[in-house]
């Protein structure tokens, strides 16, 4: 009787190498996530240090007349981070934080007069998705038109029966390209959950609009 080690062992050998190659895919993966946590620390922590310059220069200059507007406009900021981060899902809340710490070309300023819980919605699902689409549709016009500044206001607005939506972006597009994107987001996103979307077109203006029940 004859015993097959060789098999055992390539058996063995195969089995340790597929061990292997799955432990360095999640430490790929845990990789990237942590790089793009240290963007966002990074990102904010750039962004004190020039509120931070900022109060000191005035004081230093003896300005403190201008410490008050100052200061409102670091309250405000803090008030609308402190929002979003109360949307209550967690990965829109990762990718709208972490938005500018990692896109240079386009800047984008979110309005939320008061806490909205958007997990709550119906629809929270599609409207999480149409707001990562859209935004990266606009974030590739603005890549291809660096020659000026390019800018995304995302507006989140209580209603009597619902939610309203609105991204108005400031910049230079391609008309086809961006009502493409438009189509696409409509036919694949909104019109399975019965949400219509209200568009308007200008010279370098463009304001997306839906409503959530």
């Amino acid at each position: 009787m004859t015993t097959n080690t060789n098999g055992r062992t390539t058996e063995k050998k195969s089995r340790n190498q597929n061990e292997q190659t799955r432990a360095g895919a999640g430490l790929s993966e845990t990789s990237e996530a942590d790089l793009r946590l240290l963007r966002l620390f990074n990102h904010y922590r750039h962004d004190w240090m020039n509120d931070i310059q900022m109060v000191m220069g005035y004081i230093q200059l003896k300005k403190v007349d201008k410490l008050s507007d100052l200061m409102e406009k670091i309250k405000e900021k803090v008030r609308v981070e402190s929002c979003v981060s109360k949307l209550g899902i967690p990965s829109l809340i990762v990718y709208l934080l972490s938005f500018q710490a990692e896109v240079k070309e386009l800047q984008l300023l979110i309005r939320l007069e008061e806490e909205i819980h958007l997990h709550k919605y119906r629809h929270a699902a599609a409207a999480e998705q149409w707001i990562t689409s859209l935004l990266e549709s606009f974030k590739r016009e603005a890549v291809d038109s660096t020659e000026m500044q390019n800018t995304i206001t995302l507006q989140f607005a209580k209603e009597q029966d619902g939610l309203c939506l609105a991204a108005k972006y400031e910049g230079a597009y391609e008309p086809k390209r961006i009502q493409a994107a438009e189509m696409e987001l409509q036919s694949r996103l909104l019109d399975q959950n019965g949400i219509g979307l209200k568009t308007i077109y200008g010279d370098g203006r463009v304001t997306w609009t839906v409503h959530l029940a």
